[in-house]
């Protein structure tokens, strides 16, 4: 492991890597470099304002993959975000190969990141019940909008999820990895965070699809508004009603959920 600098800032890298590249959009103020991606990710003010890079081609202190798989990932990951553009999505500005590898480049947001990593949990606590019941409509309105443009969500977890505590506004981002349906699990253990998965994405060969996404939109309920990890009862917050479309979500059987995010939106805007 080695510690370089950019513009004053310590940057962690298993080798050294030109970064200088950075400069054409500003001075660096924000290092993010223990993701376990393959991406370097930093915040750049400059003439143009603020903006999130997120870069492939670093050797970055956690990921073990191919950097040249990162790469792939991250200019696959522009099509993403050009064609589920929306209020609730952060806004990809550009998307361009830069020095050794590919760059993201994002509006800049202050939202408040809700992952479990992040160790911001009191926010959304701090929140009324009526704005956490709010943010969770957000985030199935955005992948109502997503399945009906025919994407399919891949590695959705907590820490995909912004919120502005002054506002109640939930903006989404590091969605990289969702595809096109149809969709094939191809990995066995696919990405994800255990709390949000299916069984269906532990499974060689099974369909990947909307009813498996209802899983993670109702794990992410707990995250609002009880416990993503144990998802009982005691720990909710909200409704009996709410509770029960989230739980239904939950199912191990496929035929047992909702049959799509549309159907799982719009028993949480009733039970709400």
């Amino acid at each position: 492991m080695i510690v370089s600098e950019v513009d004053g800032l310590p940057v962690r890298l298993r080798a050294p890597h030109d970064l200088s590249f950075v400069a054409r959009w500003g001075t660096v103020f924000a290092v993010l470099d223990q993701q376990d991606s393959g991406n370097l990710c930093l915040g750049v003010e400059g003439p143009g304002g603020r903006v999130f890079v997120k870069y492939a081609g670093a050797p970055t202190a956690r990921y073990d993959g191919a950097l040249t798989d990162a790469v792939d990932r991250a200019r696959q990951a522009g099509a993403v975000y050009r064609s589920l553009a929306h209020p609730s999505l952060v806004r990809l500005r550009e998307a361009v190969d830069v020095g050794a590898g590919h760059a993201l480049v994002f509006d800049w947001t202050d939202a408040t990141p809700v992952g479990r990593q992040y160790e911001r949990s009191h926010v959304v606590r701090s929140l009324p019940l009526p704005a956490r019941v709010d943010a969770v409509r957000q985030i199935y309105d955005f992948h109502v909008h997503a399945a009906a443009r025919g994407w399919v969500a891949v590695d959705l977890y907590d820490g995909s999820v912004m919120l502005d505590p002054a506002t109640g506004r939930v903006v989404l981002c590091d969605l990289d990895l969702y595809e096109r349906a149809p969709v094939v699990n191809r990995m066995g253990r696919m990405w994800g965070s255990t709390r949000f998965m299916s069984p269906e994405e532990h499974e060689l060969g099974a369909v990947i699809d909307e009813v498996t996404n209802v899983v993670a939109l109702g794990a992410l309920a707990h995250t609002f508004l009880g416990h993503d990890e144990t998802k009982s009862r005691a720990a909710w917050a909200g409704s009996d009603a709410l509770f029960d479309v989230a739980a239904r979500a939950l199912r191990p059987e496929r035929g047992a959920r909702w049959p799509s995010v549309a159907a799982l939106a719009e028993a949480w805007r009733e039970a709400a």
